[in-house]
């Protein structure tokens, strides 16, 4: 009885202690340019491009392939409808596509579903954020994603300043 009691004790403090558990944690990106805090893995790696018209932060899970945000930025040269309406146009021009569905429509993004054939589905995301005189586009990384993953990186993008 007495093992069978320390047997009972042991698991629940494991499933108390499950490390999944709220796994992303605010991360503040001011270092690289970008002025705000999004949730992210404890272990990631990120690697910040200089290129000509925007700069780029990629934001990678170290331990697993499920999280992956590319952060572009650079001067506002549209308003954010008309940003939104770009991005949107261009994964539709993509021809290896058979379709392209919007999942979640809101007013500065969307989550999608991109379809090859019957067997290659993949789920991504575009969040646009204008500040100022400066864009910032929150995407995807170049992964194969579940719907769930997805939605988890478009909402863990929600810049926590915006959220008070």
């Amino acid at each position: 009885m007495r093992l069978f009691s320390l047997f009972i004790i042991v698991m629940f403090l494991a499933a108390c202690n499950n490390p999944d558990d709220n796994y992303l944690k605010p991360r503040n990106l001011i270092e690289y340019g970008i002025p705000y805090t999004i949730l992210a893995p404890d272990s990631v790696d990120i690697k910040k491009e200089n290129f000509t018209v925007a700069d780029e932060v990629i934001i990678k899970s170290q331990k697993s392939d499920d999280y992956e945000v590319r952060i572009y930025f650079g001067e506002a040269t549209k308003d954010l409808a008309a940003t939104k309406a770009e991005h949107l146009n261009n994964l539709k021009g993509i021809s290896a596509y058979s379709s392209v569905n919007v999942i979640l429509d809101e007013p500065n993004g969307f989550i999608f579903e991109t379809v090859i054939d019957s067997t290659l589905h993949n789920f991504g995301f575009r969040r646009i954020v204008v500040q100022g005189d400066k864009e910032y586009i929150f995407q995807s990384g170049n992964g194969n994603y579940t719907k769930e993953q997805a939605e988890e990186m478009y909402q863990a993008t929600i810049p926590q300043e915006m959220k008070k």
